[in-house]
């Protein structure tokens, strides 16, 4: 069987997503969703697909015009424009919180942009071959139900959740939006307001109560809202404590039996494992800060421990950290 055209992950904030990235740069996959783009994970069309991209989004006329300009500079910005169209209207229908994150304009392009009324209507199946989708959260309540009754008809695309203690998830998402990492800590609006707020908080045991009492503060229902994936078993699961390895604080054993059950997943089994393992833990990617596993027990305070018990108690059970 060949490899899957397109992959899901579900990747909550600061589980090791860099290290599923590179799993799936490793296959050729490009990526779209919610992580950085860069030159080596943004997808490149050709102009066989950026003529397909402009009929799912393009009414009879549009699509005509744009095809005629096959070859002109044009061409190109016409069909970059509707492949931004396409994917944020995915970005939508994946029940993503567009406006929030990246402003109503990126939210308000699909509209402005598309001239096919059958564009909603359109299949996941459609989208360009090659890509990896990559979202924090997939809130079942939320998500477009034509994709949900797709993916349940034909098992297409695979979707694996990749997730990591929460409490080592939290500690790690705090270092990174308090500025801790050297590349910043992205580009979603609402993590400008939250690094001010931990800015201000003296110490790291300060910063974890705000956390767990602030009901809004980021990741806080990213787990919660994956429970249906945990339990679903069309669905790979993988913790970021096998895939990182003995570099960050795993084994080499976990790791590379938790690369060969995703490349299995994605009909990929005929690659190296071993190889592949090799390459996935990356320190250069723009989010590294430590990379370790059980970074929680160095800095959580005792009132800490007992504050996330309670909140999330139930959480680690259902995720088997308690």
């Amino acid at each position: 069987m060949s490899l899957s055209e397109r992959v899901l992950i579900v990747s909550p904030q600061k589980t090791g997503t860099h290290l599923i990235q590179e799993l799936m740069l490793e296959l050729d996959f490009k990526i779209v969703g919610a992580t950085r783009p860069s030159p080596r994970n943004t997808p490149v069309f050709g102009d066989e697909e950026r003529r397909r991209i402009a009929r799912l989004v393009h009414n009879d006329a549009a699509y005509e015009e744009i095809a005629g300009l096959a070859g002109s500079p044009e061409f190109v910005t016409r069909t970059d424009e509707a492949w931004q169209a396409l994917c944020w209207s995915w970005y939508r229908r994946f029940g993503q919180p567009v406006a929030n994150r990246y402003g109503q304009e990126k939210y308000d392009l699909v509209d402005v942009t598309a001239t096919n009324p059958t564009l909603a209507s359109t299949r996941f199946s459609q989208t360009p071959p090659g890509l990896c989708w990559i979202w924090h959260d997939l809130d079942i309540s939320a998500v477009d139900g034509s994709f949900i009754g797709e993916w349940c008809d034909t098992g297409e695309p695979p979707v694996v959740l990749n997730y990591r203690d929460p409490r080592d998830a939290l500690v790690s998402l705090i270092n990174f939006v308090d500025g801790k990492t050297s590349k910043g800590f992205g580009n979603f609006y609402e993590r400008r307001v939250f690094h001010a707020i931990l800015s201000s908080k003296s110490t790291m045991s300060e910063k974890i109560d705000y956390a767990l009492r602030d009901p809004y503060f980021l990741a806080r229902t990213e787990y919660e809202k994956a429970i249906w994936l945990l339990h679903h078993p069309g669905v790979c699961k993988v913790r970021y404590e096998d895939l990182v390895g003995p570099k960050g604080g795993g084994s080499r054993d976990a790791q590379v039996t938790a690369v060969q059950r995703v490349l299995e997943h994605v009909n990929a089994a005929d690659q190296d494992a071993e190889a592949i393992a090799d390459r996935i833990y990356n320190t250069d990617a723009w989010s590294f800060y430590q990379g370790r596993t059980g970074t929680w027990r160095e800095v959580f305070s005792k009132e800490n421990v007992a504050l996330f018990d309670e909140r999330y108690g139930h959480v680690l059970e259902q995720y088997g950290y308690e």
